[in-house]
């Protein structure tokens, strides 16, 4: 099967399949657990946040900060199915494209991954 999909704005539609897309990660539940769930999704609607769709499902998102400064990636997920696809990139470049004059910053504890997408490191952060 070819994947491909599309990305969108998120809204209160996705959020109870974006949820459960992350209860089944081990790594990234932590925001759906809890009392942090709440701060989760009040996030989710504050932040610039995209919901990449794959044949009708959600397969990944972005979550970003803005203000005058840049653009701040706060998280970037792909489900583990969807990986390897260039969702990512994708996803990163929907915000780009939504900024162009502004710089893109991301603070990661994935830096393989981000070096191999072409990102500058600057300092601790990569700039896209």
């Amino acid at each position: 099967m070819k994947f491909t999909g599309n990305i969108i704005r998120y809204d209160k539609d996705q959020e109870s399949e974006l949820i459960a897309l992350l209860e089944s990660e081990p790594d990234w539940n932590a925001f759906v657990r809890g009392e942090a769930l709440g701060a989760f999704k009040a996030a989710l609607l504050s932040s610039e946040t995209y919901i990449y769709k794959s044949h009708g499902e959600v397969c990944g998102y972005l979550r970003a900060l803005v203000d005058e400064f840049g653009i701040y990636v706060s998280e970037l997920y792909v489900a583990p199915r969807y990986r390897c696809r260039g969702f990512g990139r994708e996803l990163l470049g929907k915000l780009k494209k939504a900024h162009p004059n502004q710089s893109v910053y991301v603070l990661s504890d994935e830096d393989g991954y981000y070096e191999k997408l072409g990102c500058r490191r600057i300092g601790s952060v990569f700039e896209l």
